[in-house]
Protein backbone atom coordinates (compact mmCIF):
# COMPACT_ATOMS: atom_id res chain seq x y z
CA UNK A 1 0.00 0.00 0.00
CA UNK A 2 1.49 3.55 -1.06
CA UNK A 3 0.45 4.79 2.30
CA UNK A 4 2.37 2.67 4.22
CA UNK A 5 5.97 2.05 5.07
CA UNK A 6 8.59 0.45 6.45
CA UNK A 7 12.02 0.79 8.72
CA UNK A 8 14.53 -1.67 9.48
CA UNK A 9 16.45 -0.61 13.18
CA UNK A 10 19.51 -2.88 14.08
CA UNK A 11 20.89 -2.88 17.56
CA UNK A 12 24.69 -2.78 17.82
CA UNK A 13 27.36 -3.31 20.62
CA UNK A 14 29.37 0.06 19.18
CA UNK A 15 29.94 -1.02 16.34
CA UNK A 16 28.27 1.34 14.55
CA UNK A 17 29.65 1.13 10.92
CA UNK A 18 28.84 -2.45 10.99
CA UNK A 19 25.21 -1.97 12.46
CA UNK A 20 24.37 -0.02 9.04
CA UNK A 21 26.17 -2.27 6.86
CA UNK A 22 23.45 -4.87 8.48
CA UNK A 23 20.94 -2.64 8.17
CA UNK A 24 21.47 -1.69 4.39
CA UNK A 25 21.37 -5.64 3.51
CA UNK A 26 18.58 -6.16 5.39
CA UNK A 27 16.22 -2.83 4.05
CA UNK A 28 17.54 -4.23 0.44
CA UNK A 29 16.49 -7.49 1.05
CA UNK A 30 13.36 -6.36 2.12
CA UNK A 31 12.61 -3.83 -0.72
CA UNK A 32 13.48 -6.58 -3.17
CA UNK A 33 10.20 -8.61 -1.60
CA UNK A 34 7.95 -5.56 -2.80
CA UNK A 35 5.07 -7.32 -4.90
CA UNK A 36 6.31 -10.64 -4.54
CA UNK A 37 4.30 -11.83 -1.03
CA UNK A 38 1.20 -11.29 -2.60
CA UNK A 39 -1.26 -14.41 -2.28
CA UNK A 40 -2.71 -14.93 -5.48
CA UNK A 41 -6.57 -14.47 -6.09
CA UNK A 42 -8.99 -15.69 -8.47
CA UNK A 43 -12.67 -14.15 -9.54
CA UNK A 44 -15.52 -16.44 -8.07
CA UNK A 45 -15.96 -17.89 -11.45
CA UNK A 46 -11.91 -18.60 -11.90
CA UNK A 47 -12.08 -20.13 -8.29
CA UNK A 48 -15.00 -22.96 -8.85
CA UNK A 49 -12.91 -23.35 -12.22
CA UNK A 50 -9.44 -24.01 -10.70
CA UNK A 51 -11.37 -26.04 -8.14
CA UNK A 52 -13.07 -28.60 -10.17
CA UNK A 53 -10.32 -28.73 -12.37
CA UNK A 54 -7.89 -29.76 -9.65
CA UNK A 55 -7.25 -33.37 -9.11
CA UNK A 56 -7.66 -33.89 -5.31
CA UNK A 57 -10.29 -33.05 -2.95
CA UNK A 58 -10.83 -30.79 -1.00
CA UNK A 59 -10.04 -27.64 -2.24
CA UNK A 60 -11.08 -25.11 0.32
CA UNK A 61 -11.90 -21.68 -1.19
CA UNK A 62 -12.13 -18.58 1.14
CA UNK A 63 -14.80 -15.95 0.62
CA UNK A 64 -12.40 -12.90 2.31
CA UNK A 65 -15.20 -10.29 1.06
CA UNK A 66 -17.66 -11.93 3.14
CA UNK A 67 -15.64 -12.20 6.30
CA UNK A 68 -18.06 -11.94 9.39
CA UNK A 69 -14.96 -11.41 10.95
CA UNK A 70 -14.16 -8.43 9.17
CA UNK A 71 -17.20 -7.19 9.84
CA UNK A 72 -19.10 -8.24 6.66
CA UNK A 73 -22.95 -9.56 6.85
CA UNK A 74 -21.95 -12.88 5.66
CA UNK A 75 -24.65 -13.96 3.50
CA UNK A 76 -23.43 -12.71 0.23
CA UNK A 77 -24.80 -15.62 -2.19
CA UNK A 78 -22.35 -14.38 -5.23
CA UNK A 79 -20.32 -18.01 -5.04
CA UNK A 80 -22.95 -19.80 -3.77
CA UNK A 81 -25.34 -18.85 -6.98
CA UNK A 82 -22.55 -19.83 -9.12
CA UNK A 83 -22.07 -22.94 -7.68
CA UNK A 84 -25.67 -23.81 -8.67
CA UNK A 85 -25.97 -22.29 -11.75
CA UNK A 86 -22.35 -24.56 -12.51
CA UNK A 87 -24.46 -27.57 -11.25
CA UNK A 88 -20.96 -28.24 -8.79
CA UNK A 89 -21.45 -31.37 -6.95
CA UNK A 90 -19.39 -32.49 -3.76
CA UNK A 91 -19.74 -29.21 -2.40
CA UNK A 92 -20.30 -27.33 0.79
CA UNK A 93 -21.16 -23.54 1.13
CA UNK A 94 -20.83 -22.06 4.95
CA UNK A 95 -21.42 -20.13 6.73
CA UNK A 96 -24.27 -17.74 5.59
CA UNK A 97 -25.95 -16.18 8.05
CA UNK A 98 -30.09 -15.92 7.77
CA UNK A 99 -31.84 -16.40 11.12
CA UNK A 100 -35.08 -16.24 8.82
CA UNK A 101 -34.27 -19.27 6.87
CA UNK A 102 -32.95 -21.04 9.83
CA UNK A 103 -36.32 -20.93 12.05
CA UNK A 104 -37.71 -21.80 8.21
CA UNK A 105 -36.23 -24.77 7.90
CA UNK A 106 -37.05 -26.06 11.93
CA UNK A 107 -40.57 -25.04 11.22
CA UNK A 108 -40.29 -27.56 7.58
CA UNK A 109 -38.55 -30.07 9.53
CA UNK A 110 -35.50 -32.54 8.55
CA UNK A 111 -36.08 -34.26 5.09
CA UNK A 112 -38.76 -32.09 3.86
CA UNK A 113 -38.41 -30.20 0.81
CA UNK A 114 -38.65 -26.35 1.40
CA UNK A 115 -39.17 -22.97 -0.97
CA UNK A 116 -36.53 -21.36 0.10
CA UNK A 117 -35.22 -17.47 0.34
CA UNK A 118 -32.27 -17.13 2.16
CA UNK A 119 -28.66 -14.79 1.71
CA UNK A 120 -28.62 -11.71 0.15
CA UNK A 121 -30.88 -9.70 2.98
CA UNK A 122 -28.36 -7.57 4.39
CA UNK A 123 -27.62 -4.56 1.58
CA UNK A 124 -26.43 -3.97 -1.75
CA UNK A 125 -22.79 -6.19 -1.04
CA UNK A 126 -24.88 -9.13 0.22
CA UNK A 127 -25.75 -9.94 -3.76
CA UNK A 128 -29.72 -11.53 -4.62
CA UNK A 129 -31.32 -13.70 -2.20
CA UNK A 130 -31.57 -17.43 -3.42
CA UNK A 131 -34.86 -18.65 -4.31
CA UNK A 132 -34.50 -22.29 -4.78
CA UNK A 133 -36.23 -25.70 -3.37
CA UNK A 134 -34.28 -27.17 -0.72
CA UNK A 135 -33.78 -30.29 1.02
CA UNK A 136 -33.51 -29.82 4.86
CA UNK A 137 -30.66 -32.02 5.68
CA UNK A 138 -29.60 -31.02 9.10
CA UNK A 139 -31.05 -28.79 12.09
CA UNK A 140 -29.45 -28.17 15.57
CA UNK A 141 -30.16 -25.86 18.29
CA UNK A 142 -27.05 -23.50 20.22
CA UNK A 143 -24.39 -24.94 18.31
CA UNK A 144 -20.78 -23.48 18.88
CA UNK A 145 -17.74 -23.48 16.81
CA UNK A 146 -13.98 -24.41 18.49
CA UNK A 147 -11.17 -21.56 17.54
CA UNK A 148 -7.96 -23.28 19.06
CA UNK A 149 -9.57 -24.14 22.80
CA UNK A 150 -12.13 -21.32 23.10
CA UNK A 151 -15.35 -22.07 21.58
CA UNK A 152 -17.70 -19.53 19.13
CA UNK A 153 -21.37 -19.79 19.74
CA UNK A 154 -23.55 -19.96 16.35
CA UNK A 155 -26.54 -20.07 17.70
CA UNK A 156 -29.46 -22.40 15.95
CA UNK A 157 -28.09 -24.05 12.86
CA UNK A 158 -29.64 -25.59 9.87
CA UNK A 159 -28.46 -27.58 6.77
CA UNK A 160 -29.61 -27.25 3.22
CA UNK A 161 -28.82 -29.14 0.05
CA UNK A 162 -29.39 -27.82 -3.38
CA UNK A 163 -28.29 -30.58 -6.17
CA UNK A 164 -24.80 -31.68 -5.22
CA UNK A 165 -24.41 -28.78 -2.86
CA UNK A 166 -24.79 -28.23 0.91
CA UNK A 167 -24.92 -25.43 2.75
CA UNK A 168 -25.02 -24.21 6.36
CA UNK A 169 -27.04 -21.95 7.66
CA UNK A 170 -26.37 -20.12 11.13
CA UNK A 171 -28.44 -17.90 13.22
CA UNK A 172 -25.38 -15.93 15.18
CA UNK A 173 -23.41 -14.41 12.94
CA UNK A 174 -19.61 -15.80 12.54
CA UNK A 175 -16.96 -16.79 10.65
CA UNK A 176 -15.88 -20.30 9.60
CA UNK A 177 -13.31 -21.37 12.39
CA UNK A 178 -13.89 -25.05 12.70
CA UNK A 179 -15.17 -28.48 11.54
CA UNK A 180 -18.26 -28.43 13.76
CA UNK A 181 -20.01 -25.36 11.15
CA UNK A 182 -20.76 -28.56 9.19
CA UNK A 183 -20.23 -31.81 11.35
CA UNK A 184 -22.79 -30.03 13.58
CA UNK A 185 -25.31 -30.51 10.81
CA UNK A 186 -24.17 -33.50 9.59
CA UNK A 187 -22.03 -32.25 6.55
CA UNK A 188 -18.53 -33.91 6.53
CA UNK A 189 -16.12 -31.12 4.61
CA UNK A 190 -13.17 -33.81 4.33
CA UNK A 191 -16.04 -36.05 1.76
CA UNK A 192 -16.25 -32.82 -0.24
CA UNK A 193 -14.77 -32.06 -3.32
CA UNK A 194 -15.27 -28.76 -2.68
CA UNK A 195 -15.63 -26.38 0.23
CA UNK A 196 -16.24 -22.83 0.25
CA UNK A 197 -16.09 -21.04 3.61
CA UNK A 198 -16.43 -17.04 4.98
CA UNK A 199 -13.56 -16.13 6.27
CA UNK A 200 -10.11 -14.97 5.34
CA UNK A 201 -7.00 -16.50 7.23
CA UNK A 202 -8.84 -19.78 8.32
CA UNK A 203 -9.25 -22.05 5.75
CA UNK A 204 -8.40 -24.74 7.60
CA UNK A 205 -6.79 -28.26 6.39
CA UNK A 206 -9.91 -30.59 7.07
CA UNK A 207 -7.60 -33.86 6.40
CA UNK A 208 -4.06 -34.49 7.37
CA UNK A 209 -2.76 -33.38 4.11
CA UNK A 210 -3.01 -29.71 3.33
CA UNK A 211 -5.84 -28.42 0.48
CA UNK A 212 -5.63 -27.13 -2.63
CA UNK A 213 -6.61 -23.18 -1.83
CA UNK A 214 -8.32 -20.89 -3.33
CA UNK A 215 -9.52 -16.89 -2.60
CA UNK A 216 -12.20 -14.48 -4.01
CA UNK A 217 -11.10 -10.90 -4.63
CA UNK A 218 -12.69 -8.50 -2.36
CA UNK A 219 -14.00 -6.30 -5.36
CA UNK A 220 -14.92 -9.29 -7.56
CA UNK A 221 -16.76 -11.56 -5.06
CA UNK A 222 -19.00 -8.84 -4.16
Amino acid sequence: MPELGGRILVVMDKDKAKGDALATKIGEEFVSMRGKTMPEFFTPADGIGAAIAFNDAPVVMADPADNAGGGAPSDNTTILRQLIERNVEEAAVGPIWDPVAVRLCFDCRRGRDLPARFGGKIGPTSGAPIDAMVTVIGLKRDCWQSFGPAQAPLGDCAAIRIGGIEIALISNRNQALGLELFTNLGIDPRAKKLVVVKSTNHSWPPTGRSPRRSSTSTATAR
